[in-house]
């Protein structure tokens, strides 16, 4: 049997979309950011229903959820250029009463557990999150390449993204591991083309 973090959750800390998007209207999270979000869920969907059709534990819910509101912050960080989107993003989440979801939030930048542990939500949604540009599917060498090109003005940047990726890499090969489809199959089971 299959135990998700849910179970051991009240029900209520889990916001179905209706209520994530309220949340994102609510801290006026513009539509191409929603987009991307929606974008994201798409792929971690994709990535969750192949773990669970192999019996390897996801919480669909939790991961739904977490996808929908991983930038609820990017907006208002980039406009008051205050604090990292990701950290910021899981302390209004923990004020919304919502912390499991802002513990996964809190790594969807940057992964904090054991590169060995079993893949949970927070993988799933660092990777989904990796594979999108804007609301596009595409692969992770192109998502980095525009990483690099939108957030590598220093040379320091530039190394720290390049050490993410390699990092990323091997997370993928770690999910897809566990799964029946490759990752150049992702946009087409999404009914996308990368």
């Amino acid at each position: 049997m299959l135990i998700y973090r849910s179970e051991f959750l009240n029900v209520a800390t889990i916001p179905d979309e209706t209520a994530c998007l309220a949340l994102l209207e609510k801290y006026h999270c513009p539509d191409h950011i929603i987009e991307h979000s929606k974008a994201v869920w798409g792929v971690a969907r994709i990535i969750g229903e192949g773990l669970i059709r192999k019996e390897h534990p996801i919480d669909m819910a939790l991961l739904k959820a977490s996808c929908l509101l991983h930038d609820i912050a990017k907006y208002p960080c980039l406009v008051e250029k205050k604090g990292w989107h990701d950290v910021v993003g899981a302390e209004m989440l923990k004020e919304e009463g919502l912390a499991a979801i802002a513990d996964i939030v809190a790594q969807h930048v940057r992964l904090t557990d054991r590169a060995d542990s079993d893949i949970k939500e927070e993988h799933v949604l660092f990777y989904a999150d990796k594979r999108v540009v804007h609301d596009r599917v595409v692969t992770l060498r192109e998502r980095f390449r525009y990483l690099a090109e939108t957030y590598g003005r220093t040379q320091e940047l530039i190394d720290k993204l390049k050490i993410m990726e390699d990092s990323t890499f091997r997370l993928e090969e770690r999910i897809f591991d566990l799964l029946d489809f490759s990752p150049d199959d992702v946009p087409t089971l999404l009914g996308n083309s990368p």
